[in-house]
């Protein structure tokens, strides 16, 4: 590692990327409000995410009876989703669970009226596993960490030694040992801190002792269904060339007239009152123009400037930037937060938005390049961290002791030790 200081040196956790499950509720009896000939009516349908990322909005379905399992068991679900279970019933409704096929966080599923008026309440829809992204959560906050390996050895010696000791290698372990700035209130602990809970529960943890992360994106790819990272009403061509002489680059094309974009959806509660900066590489495909939008946060509380390349960035009405004027090469641009996040009361994800040309007047032949996607918790940008060069030990681990020092206010300065339980790798 090349170690400036002590505080490039921290200890992650990590957390494994999971499907979301969604489950679909519908009333039992007649969810229509009126139900007569012709035998079918239609509901339309919001926020199908496919296996490939892509995003299906409003389209519409028939349903063959005003009942509830009719709804809830449509083949387009299937289609598109892997069935759990069985249909069941809750009280006055029926349901069926679907584990997404793209991992990380999605938008949630809608179903509204169409030729069909639903009913008030007709349909819940329930999340019942997140989605979420492989993250690495620093869990030290540059206030200490340390990291080491043993062997124990194994008497081997024999009367043909000579007198001298011998022996050969034994039982291999690590242990990783940190300190940071803990809450009191068990229901917000500091993101991956919650190590009393792991202790207690025996279970493992996944730690990581490396160099700092500053790109909270694990990969180094914009590539949909994965990291959070959606196709809206767009197509996405990967393995394009990037400003570092890799491929990692995606080519976007709009498919609509308005709303085409690829998105990277955050979880509100991994960045709610914490330092943000996102920035990215952009480059002409058909059109030299792009839009950005942050949804469920005020555009007043950040900023869009061109760190690098041509053209320039203005505001756009009261939620966009639009950036014009690029070229053939890269520019890179940066969004800073002035304050700590502030996401907007309720909403469980943050989206970051880049769309083709003006967002509401695009055509199905604009097309932009984007690369290299970066998300820091600071306020000002720095240099593009490649996720996947990170220096690092890494290695599942048990905590085996917890201590806490009185601290001031609600804080206190937990110290944790892990006792690896496997092979720990050094990855780059």
């Amino acid at each position: 590692m090349a170690i400036k200081n002590a505080s490039d040196l921290l200890v992650y956790t990590k957390t494994s990327a999971t499907k979301q499950v969604t489950r679909i509720k519908a009333l039992t009896n007649a969810p229509f409000s009126v139900w007569s000939s012709p035998s079918k009516k239609g509901v339309k349908v919001n926020n199908i995410t496919q296996s490939n990322g892509v995003i299906i909005n409003d389209h519409a379905i028939d349903i063959s009876s005003n009942a509830g399992a009719s709804i809830v068991e449509n083949a387009y679900f299937s289609t598109h989703y892997s069935t759990i279970g069985t249909t069941q019933t809750d009280g006055d409704y029926t349901y069926r669970d679907y584990e997404n096929g793209a991992t990380g966080i999605v938008p949630t599923l809608e179903i509204v009226s169409g030729t069909g008026t639903l009913k008030d309440n007709a349909i819940i829809i329930e999340i019942i596993t997140p989605g979420s992204s492989e993250i690495f959560d620093p869990v030290a906050f540059s206030t200490s960490a340390s990291f080491s390996t043993n062997m124990d050895l194994r008497d081997v010696t024999t009367k043909d030694s000579e007198g001298w000791s011998e022996s050969v290698g034994g039982l291999k372990s690590f242990e990783v040992s940190t300190e940071l700035l803990q809450t009191l209130n068990p229901d917000h602990p500091i993101d991956g801190t919650d190590f009393i809970n792991k202790l207690k529960e025996r279970s493992l943890v996944n730690v990581s002792f490396s160099d700092r992360i500053r790109n909270i994106l694990i990969n180094n790819t914009v590539a949909a269904a994965q990291d959070g990272f959606t196709l809206n009403t767009a197509a996405e061509t990967t393995g394009q060339s990037d400003p570092f002489s890799g491929t990692t680059a995606s080519f976007i094309t709009a498919s609509a007239t308005s709303e085409s974009r690829l998105q990277c959806s955050l979880s509100a509660s991994r960045l709610e009152d914490k330092k943000l900066t996102w920035s990215f590489y952009v480059k002409q495909g058909s059109t030299g123009i792009a839009t950005i939008r942050i949804l469920n946060v005020s555009r007043d509380d950040y900023t869009a400037r061109i760190i690098s390349g041509s053209g320039s960035i203005a505001a756009l009405g009261s939620e966009y930037y639009k950036i014009t004027g690029l070229n053939t090469n890269w520019t890179r641009i940066a969004i800073e937060f002035k304050n700590p996040i502030d996401v907007t009361s309720g909403e469980s994800l943050v989206e970051f938005r880049l769309y083709p040309d003006v967002y509401n007047s695009q055509t199905t032949s604009k097309s932009i390049y984007t690369s290299s996607w970066q998300f820091e918790q600071r306020q000002s940008v720095t240099d593009y961290q490649d996720p996947t060069k990170v220096n690092r030990w890494q290695g599942d681990a048990l905590v085996t002791s917890v201590s806490f020092d009185a601290g001031v206010e609600d804080n206190l300065t937990c110290s944790a030790t892990f006792t690896g339980t496997a092979t720990n790798t050094y990855n780059t």
